[in-house]
């Protein structure tokens, strides 16, 4: 399939070139792009209680509007590395500098486009990252000189041969039981080969100091994103947790640097909102958390739906939010070989996908997040064809049992047939929480 096929039709002396089937499809689907995301961000707008300063995460993810134009802001010449999983290290994209987008999407009309590639079971996400690879409907994917692709579940394994033909494609193998300290060696040997891929396509060699300027910006955003959890844990709320989501989904395409900035200053703001009693959430809102299968923008039926029946989402387990930048890279020593050890720990050690053999982490953080955010009820959602959080929901459930927090599953994929459907259960799950006070 050609990835440089203009969407629009070209003029001709007789009339008008006629549509091949490829070009209306990339036309339908940034159309129908287009339309879900002004959906999302005329409901935000009726909300007079946001923060003012969500417009800069606003501007990001507007563009989505406009073919993704200008959603990334690659400086010439400059390489920009895509990333598909939380797993790759974008310190070592930074230290060479390369400009790291991650490339998970949430767009139920690319996953129909992905479903050329993918039988219906698959993964929404992975049906829809398929689907804005495999045809030039937004413009950062076209930007991408290379993506990374860590193995970290069955469907990304074979998606790394799928994407072949549109990208050049550095596979990442997630070792599967991370304590063993072979494991550890492993992927450390990972880790140095992607390094070598990367100091390939940016034509720079990483030095020591560049690395060590690298960690240390990607430290400063989690100290921010550390402080703005702290602010989410205040009843009531100060923040909508669909706006929590927003902020994290726009560090995918924003390089940290600025978006830092943006981020401290929406800190400021909430905090300042504190101390005036301004809030968002009135404070018998239901404190719901969310876990399970990851939400990326625009697929944010589910967050919308719990916050338009008057509950409010504190906290979330995913990553791609809450979780995303929560741990930090912790250097010993100032030596290559020290930070290279330091980023690779980071990456697994601390991770709680359930796509490793042993999960404690995840468990401990779930229970964790309960209790400091006050937590009243947790909705576990699952992606259709997202197997090893659908395996891992009786693990949680019997956790959050012990605890007396009652557990709402909800299956789902990135089609909007089902809002209805969600909505009624959802309702009724909020108005449990409620009658048990």
């Amino acid at each position: 399939m050609d990835n440089n096929v203009n969407s629009r039709p070209a003029a001709m002396a007789g009339g008008e070139k006629k549509l091949t089937r490829k070009e209306r499809i990339i036309n339908k689907v940034r159309l129908h792009l287009s339309m879900s995301v002004r959906e999302i961000f005329e409901k935000m707008e009726e909300d007079e209680t946001r923060p003012r300063s969500m417009a800069y995460f606003d501007n990001i993810l507007a563009k989505f509007m406009h073919e993704g134009k200008g959603v990334i802001k690659a400086r010439a010449g400059q390489k920009v590395i895509g990333t598909y999983c939380v797993f790759v290290p974008e310190e070592i994209i930074y230290a060479a500098g390369g400009y790291p987008v991650r490339l998970c999407a949430g767009s139920h009309d690319s996953a129909e486009v992905g479903e050329d590639f993918l039988p219906d079971v698959a993964c929404p996400m992975v049906k829809s990252e398929m689907g804005f690879a495999a045809m030039p409907i937004l413009e950062f994917y076209q930007q991408c000189d290379m993506v990374a692709l860590p193995a970290s579940c069955h469907w990304k394994l074979k998606m790394g041969e799928m994407l072949e033909p549109f990208d050049d494609v550095h596979m990442l193998d997630v070792p599967r039981v991370k304590e063993a300290e072979r494991a550890r060696v492993y992927w450390l040997d990972e880790v140095k080969r992607f390094q070598a891929r990367v100091e390939k396509i940016t034509g720079k060699r990483i030095r020591r100091k560049q690395l060590r300027e690298a960690i240390g910006m990607i430290q400063r955003a989690q100290r921010e994103v550390h402080r703005f959890q702290e602010l989410r844990k205040h009843s009531p709320a100060v923040v909508l947790g669909r706006d929590a989501l927003e902020v994290l989904n726009a560090y995918f395409y924003d390089e940290a640097e600025p978006w830092t900035g943006a981020l401290s200053e929406l800190n400021d703001e909430l905090e300042a909102r504190i101390e005036q009693g301004i809030h968002v959430a009135p404070p018998r809102a239901t404190r719901i958390m969310l876990t399970g299968s990851p939400m990326v923008f625009p697929n944010w039926k589910v967050p919308f739906i719990i916050e338009d029946l008057g509950g409010i989402i504190v906290a979330d387990e995913f990553c791609t939010s809450q979780r995303y930048l929560s741990d930090m890279v912790s250097v010993d020593e100032g030596t290559m070989g020290d930070m290279l050890h330091a980023i690779a720990d980071r990456y697994v050690l601390p991770c709680a996908c359930p796509t490793f053999s042993n999960t404690i982490e995840r468990r401990d953080r779930i229970a964790r997040l309960v209790d400091d955010y006050q937590v009243e009820g947790v909705i576990y959602h699952v992606l259709k064809g997202c197997h090893p959080f659908d395996i891992e929901l009786k693990i949680i459930e019997n956790l959050l049992q012990e605890k007396g927090v009652p557990m709402l599953k909800i299956e789902t994929d990135y089609s909007p047939e089902d809002v209805e459907q969600l909505r009624t259960r959802i309702e009724a799950f909020q108005e449990t929480l409620s009658g048990r006070r």
